[in-house]
C-alpha cells in the first residue's frame, strides 16, 4: 500500500434489473473478446456452454452432475438475508430447469440482479488496540491474465489466471492450500464453479463435480463454498459482487455469520472473475 489514506472506504454498487435482459446479456458480452467472440453472436451463456460440454466429453461427466453446486448454493441462501433467490432447489429441479443453451440449464446461470457492498480498510493502530474488536487482515493478494478469447487458449479447461492469482496470494500470505477454510469462488455458472475447484488446486482436473457431490463445499464440508449462497443465489451485481465476497468472508471470519457461519474459520480465500476466466483477483483474508 502506497500508505497515502490510512481509512478508505470500498463500495461496489451495479443496476441490472431496469434494462430488459436481453440488453444486459449483450451488454455483459462486450467483456468478451468483441471480435471473435460478442460481435459474432456470443454470450457468456454460450461461452458457458461450450466449456460446460468440452468438460463433459472429456472427463465424461453427465449434466445432472453439476446439479450439487446450484444446491448447494440455494440452500445457503434460505438463510441469507441478504440473497436474491431464497429459495430451496433440488436435483430434480435443477434437472427439470429449461435449457439456457445446451448444456447450461435455468439453474446453472446466475441471477440479473441489483445490489451494493462496501467494507472498510484501514491500517489505525487505535483501532486494532480497542478491546473486544476483531479484524482480518488482508494477508496476501494476486492478480492474473489470460488469452481473453477462449477459443484461442491452449488449455481452456484450465484457468490458468484462476491458477497464478491464487498461488501469488497464497505465497505473499506464507500459506498453503491446506490452511484455507473457505474458498468464496466465482460461481456465475456452475462450470465455472467447478473449474475454479480445479484451476485454483484444490481439486484434480476432472473431480470437481463428484468433490460437490460428496458434500465437501457445503458449510460444514472440506471445502465451503458459496456460504450466503454465492453468485447463483445470492446473486451476481456484477460491479458488486467482488466486494460482496469481502463483506460476506468478514463476516465469516468475525464468526457474525449466524445460520451461514463455518465453524472455525480463520483463513478465507476471495476470489473474482472478469470475463471467462480473463482476468482473476484473489484476496487471502485472516482473522488477527
Amino acid at each position: 500500500a502506497s500508505g497515502m489514506h490510512e481509512t478508505v472506504v470500498v463500495a461496489g454498487v451495479e443496476q441490472m434489473t431496469h434494462r430488459d435482459r436481453d440488453v444486459v446479456t449483450k451488454g455483459l458480452a462486450t467483456a468478451s473478446d468483441w471480435t471473435s467472440e460478442g460481435a459474432t453472436g456470443a454470450t457468456f451463456v454460450s461461452l458457458n456452454g461450450d466449456l460446460m460440454a468440452l468438460y463433459m466429453a472429456k472427463y465424461g461427466i453427465k449434466a445432472e452432475q453439476f446439479a450439487p453446486f446450484p444446491v448447494n448454493a440455494h440452500r445457503n441462501a434460505l438463510t441469507s438475508e441478504h440473497a436474491s433467490l431464497r429459495k430451496p432447489v433440488t436435483e430434480e429441479a435443477y434437472v427439470a430447469s429449461r435449457f439456457l443453451t445446451d448444456p447450461v440449464r435455468l439453474l446453472d446461470a446466475s441471477p440479473t440482479c441489483d445490489g451494493g457492498a462496501a467494507v472498510v480498510i484501514s491500517s489505525s493502530r487505535q483501532l486494532s488496540q480497542r478491546p473486544g474488536n476483531v479484524f482480518v487482515r488482508i494477508a496476501g493478494s494476486g492478480a492474473a491474465t489470460d488469452i481473453l478469447a477462449v477459443h484461442q487458449r491452449p488449455e481452456p479447461l484450465h484457468l490458468h489466471a484462476v491458477e497464478k492469482s491464487l498461488a501469488e496470494a497464497l505465497r505473499r500470505a506464507r500459506l498453503t492450500h491446506d490452511a484455507v477454510d473457505i474458498f468464496e469462488l466465482h460461481d456465475a455458472y456452475s462450470i465455472m464453479a467447478t473449474l475454479c475447484l480445479e484451476s485454483a488446486g484444490f481439486v484434480p482436473a476432472g473431480e470437481g463435480t463428484a468433490f460437490a457431490q460428496d458434500g465437501n463445499i457445503a458449510l460444514r464440508g472440506v471445502l465451503p463454498v458459496a456460504t450466503f449462497g454465492g453468485l447463483k443465489a445470492r446473486g451476481h451485481p456484477v460491479g458488486a459482487t467482488g466486494v460482496y465476497q469481502a463483506a460476506e468472508m468478514l463476516l465469516q471470519l468475525h464468526g457474525r455469520a449466524g445460520d451461514n457461519q463455518v465453524r472455525g474459520a480463520e483463513v478465507g480465500v476471495i476470489q473474482n472473475i472478469g470475463g471467462a476466466g480473463a482476468s482473476v483477483y484473489t484476496h487471502v483474508l485472516v482473522r488477527e
